[in-house]
């Protein structure tokens, strides 16, 4: 992974995963994933169970390209968490398409309101969800048309300092959990922006022993 960096104290990773000729197939298993889910209210949101498919080390029962991406998100986020050289016994996993349609956009939350920024340790506090350390997210198809900031990817540092990058197609970003930013629609797009994102959180469990 390589490490961008925007100032000393605001960063992400990023790297190609060399996987696009795989694109048509995981358009195909992203719309799946979208259509099983029809009363979803957000644009294409859906959730990938990973419950009765990961163990404790984050390894995935791997199946197809999106269990396998997913996977190759998970690793890396560990090999970032043990560079800080910090224990830990316990991975947890949430996995999810995310489709920004490029007419009518309905991400109503994200630049519709005031502050269209948002975290992924703020959505999972809310949901009563686990810390997630790292946020990866690999886009399997971006906007065909990016006039300017069209597309882009907002971030912003703690004193609120707006930074920007325009992801690639096949690219795998990584940043910590509590990163605010905000992906940019596309109005003149014909093609939606599809992703497949998820949170990994790293924990070190007390193991308590009883004596009978």
């Amino acid at each position: 992974m390589k490490k961008i960096y925007f100032d000393e104290t605001t960063f992400i990773w990023k790297k190609k995963l060399n996987l696009v000729k795989y694109k048509t197939s995981l358009l195909e298993e992203a719309n799946d994933i979208i259509k099983s889910q029809p009363m979803s209210k957000q644009d294409g949101f859906a959730v990938i169970d990973w419950r009765d498919n990961i163990n404790s080390s984050g390894e995935l029962h791997v199946t197809n390209k999106m269990d396998e991406i997913s996977q190759i998100g998970i690793d890396e986020c560990k090999k970032i968490y043990e560079d800080e050289k910090i224990p830990f016994n316990k991975i947890n996993v949430e996995t999810w398409i995310n489709r920004i349609r490029h007419k009518n956009p309905v991400q109503t939350e994200f630049w519709r309101n005031v502050d269209r920024y948002h975290t992924h340790t703020d959505i999972n506090k809310k949901i009563k969800s686990f810390y997630p350390n790292f946020t990866f997210v690999y886009y399997i198809q971006m906007p065909d048309v990016m006039n300017g900031d069209d597309g882009v990817l907002y971030f912003k540092n703690k004193k609120g300092v707006e930074y920007r990058v325009k992801p690639e197609e096949d690219e795998l970003i990584i940043m910590k959990g509590d990163m605010p930013h905000s992906p940019n629609y596309a109005p003149n797009s014909r093609v939606d922006r599809i992703v497949l994102a998820g949170n990994v959180g790293l924990e070190f469990v007390k193991k308590t022993s009883s004596i009978i």
